[in-house]
């Protein structure tokens, strides 16, 4: 009889399963195992080797950092890696490169992992203890998250997502999929909704569109980062589980932040923080509207030239016409505004002004989406107190609530 019991559950549960809405994770920034390797290269040399989050950041963190930074291309507004070297994100289409940020020395399948710098762990556990499948019924869309979309788009990733959405479609007997986008996985996803895929393409594919944390305007952190230099850890408390740095790296790591894309793209949103002053100095105060005169100031006019090289795509937040879950924490201290004394910008600000956010996205760059429940038929927004910027993808009622979101599928 108890056999017979475990073999009905097993059929129900399987049942279930096979009612569900596949799941598809797009994480945020720092948020992708990224690896390196020589350009050009022969033999051995030619070995994929861990470079985020991997024991050089943590060991040879300068040689890292000096990998991971991006070399811009005015004229054409393009950006290359370092001469010498060729860098990608790893396991597109596997979760085990989300679960764990902590790569492996050398480029590998899933069959084994370091278990350090935890992520999505939690979160993919979670539904594969409900009958999810690593690799079929749940999967990730890793990407290169020094570059944002215009960028990742010339390079093909919304090709590859595209066709991992459809495939997952087919293999999972075609239910429509749902996308999980965590932080800069938000704005990431929400590009590919509104200008790779067509309106009927995403009426057969998509379920719903399930933001956590979105980082719709940035976070105002990543202004500090332009202007003195954060830490890793301050940026993505996942490195801190790995990587103990010390303080006076802040100056070196703000060199490769402001050659990032990504941190362009993430600076706050002048439509969305308007005349609310951001920066203090004993010059002057700058609000939003005031890059061009901020960038001057920190000596670092490419700056403003990075920043409006990607205006096309900062431009609006136009809803996606798909279902949309947006899901963001808040209560948490968050950065808002920086007061600078004579050191700007070569110190540290003397005054953060905080305000409400979830550590890390403030909480006027998450409730942009808020705006779309005008501009779309089904939308659902639910706020998490006290949940963190990367601790609320681990957190159980934001999981149950991405479960009631996929088995409302059933």
């Amino acid at each position: 009889m108890v056999v017979l019991a475990f073999v009905i559950a097993a059929i129900v549960l399987g049942a279930h399963v096979e009612a569900l809405s596949p799941i598809l994770i797009v994480p945020g920034i720092m948020g992708s195992q990224l690896f390196s390797r020589p350009n050009p290269c022969s033999g051995y040399n030619c070995v994929w080797k861990g470079l985020w989050i991997g024991t050089d950041l943590c060991f040879s963190t300068a040689r890292a950092l000096d990998k991971l930074s991006l070399e811009y291309g005015e004229a054409a507004n393009t950006y290359s890696n370092k001469s010498g070297t060729e860098i990608k994100a790893s396991g597109f289409g596997d979760t085990c490169k989300v679960e764990y940020l902590f790569t492996n020395p050398e480029e590998s399948s899933c069959t084994w992992q370091v278990p350090l710098g935890n992520y999505f762990r939690i979160f993919v556990n979670y539904f594969a203890n409900r009958g999810y499948k690593r690799g079929k019924s749940i999967r990730a869309a890793p990407y290169d998250w020094r570059l944002a979309a215009d960028q990742l788009y010339s390079r093909g990733y919304y090709n590859n997502l595209k066709s991992l959405i459809e495939q997952m479609y087919t293999s999972n007997g075609g239910r429509k999929v749902t996308l999980v986008s965590h932080s800069m996985g938000g704005p990431v996803t929400l590009f590919f909704l509104n200008n790779v895929v067509t309106q009927q393409w995403k009426n057969t594919y998509i379920y719903a569109f399930v933001s956590i944390a979105g980082a719709w305007s940035g976070g105002n952190k990543i202004l500090q980062g332009q202007i003195s230099g954060l830490l890793p850890s301050e940026i993505s408390p996942v490195v801190q589980d790995v990587c103990n740095f010390p303080p006076d790296l802040v100056f070196r790591l703000r060199t490769t932040l402001r050659t990032l894309e990504s941190m362009s793209w993430l600076l706050p949103k002048p439509s969305v923080w308007r005349n609310a002053i951001l920066v203090t100095t004993p010059k002057r105060s700058y609000t939003a509207n005031d890059y061009q005169a901020l960038f001057q100031d920190m000596g670092f006019p490419q700056g403003f030239k990075m920043y409006t090289g990607i205006s096309v795509i900062n431009a609006g937040f136009t809803a996606p016409n798909v279902p949309v879950y947006c899901f963001y924490g808040t209560d948490v201290q968050t950065a808002e505004s920086f007061v600078y004394d004579q050191g700007f910008p070569d110190s540290q600000p003397t005054r953060i002004v905080n305000g409400n956010g979830d550590g890390t996205v403030n909480l006027k760059s998450a409730e942009v989406c808020l705006k779309w429940k005008k501009e779309q038929t089904y939308f659902v927004s639910k706020s998490f107190s006290g949940a963190a910027h990367v601790a609320i993808v681990q957190t159980t009622a934001v999981l149950q609530a991405v479960e009631v979101v996929v088995t409302s599928l059933a």
